[in-house]
C-alpha cells in the first residue's frame, strides 16, 4: 500500500513539472506591437489604468497586463458600386472629409477608406412606368440632380436609381374633358413640365398622367351651365 501511494505522489509531482497545472501569469498571448495595425499607448499595466484615450472607429480597445491600445480589425469590405442600392459620393476618403452631404432616408451612410455615400437598405422595385399613376419627369439619375420640379397635390415624389418623377397615392381617374367645369391645357404630360399657366379661383389646378388644366367647382343640382 505504501508503494502505491510514493506511486502517486511522483507521478503528481512529474504531472506538476509538465506544466498541466495553472501558468503563472494567465492571459492570452499580447497583441504584436510589431502588427500595423496595433497601436499601443503603453506597455504598462498600472499607467494605463491612468490613461484617458479613446480609440478611433473602427479600432478597438485593448488592454490587461500586456497593456493598453487600440487594434484596427483589418479592411473593410467596400460597398458594391454596382449594387443599385449604393450610391458612392466620393470614393476618395481625403475628399470626403470636406464634402456635406446627408442621405434620403432609409438610406445610410457609410464611410471610410473606400470613400463615402449612401447605402439602401433594401432596394425599392422601380416605379412601373405603364401604371397610369407614376409620371416619370427622367429615367436618367444624373439628369434628376438637375432638374427642379414639383409634384401636384396629393402626389408623392420618388429619387432613386430609376430615375426621379411623381407617383399618385390612387389610379389616376382623368376629369372628363367634356365637362363644363374642366378646362384641359395639354393632354401631354411631357409638355405639362414645361407649361408655366395658373388657374384662377376657385378653379384648382390638376396635373397628372392625363394631362394638366384646371378644374372648376362642381355646379349645383339644376344649375344650367
Amino acid at each position: 500500500m505504501r508503494a502505491y501511494a510514493l506511486l502517486f505522489l511522483a507521478a503528481s509531482s512529474i504531472v506538476g513539472q509538465l506544466g498541466c497545472g495553472p501558468s503563472p501569469g494567465g492571459g492570452g498571448s499580447c497583441p504584436d506591437p510589431g502588427d500595423p495595425d496595433v497601436h499601443y499607448v503603453s506597455r504598462d499595466p498600472e499607467e494605463c489604468t491612468l490613461i484617458d484615450f479613446a480609440c478611433s472607429p473602427p479600432e478597438e480597445y485593448f488592454g490587461g497586463e500586456c497593456g493598453c491600445g487600440c487594434i484596427d480589425p483589418g479592411p473593410q469590405a467596400c460597398p458594391d458600386p454596382s449594387d443599385p442600392g449604393v450610391r458612392y459620393v466620393s470614393h476618395d476618403p481625403v475628399e470626403c472629409t470636406l464634402i456635406d452631404f446627408a442621405c434620403s432616408p432609409p438610406e445610410e451612410y457609410f464611410g471610410g477608406e473606400c470613400g463615402c455615400g449612401c447605402i439602401d437598405p433594401e432596394p425599392q422595385a422601380c416605379p412601373d412606368p405603364s401604371d397610369p399613376g407614376v409620371r416619370y419627369v427622367s429615367h436618367d439619375i444624373e439628369e434628376c440632380h438637375l432638374i427642379d420640379f414639383i409634384c401636384a397635390e396629393g402626389q408623392s415624389l420618388f429619387y432613386d436609381e430609376c430615375g426621379c418623377g411623381c407617383i399618385s397615392p390612387e389610379t389616376v381617374v382623368c376629369p372628363e374633358p367634356g365637362t363644363t367645369n374642366v378646362l384641359y391645357v395639354s393632354h401631354d404630360p411631357e409638355e405639362c413640365m414645361l407649361l408655366d399657366f395658373a388657374c384662377s379661383p376657385p378653379e384648382r389646378l390638376f396635373t397628372n398622367a392625363c394631362g394638366c388644366g384646371c378644374i372648376g367647382p362642381e355646379l349645383p343640382v339644376g344649375h344650367a351651365p
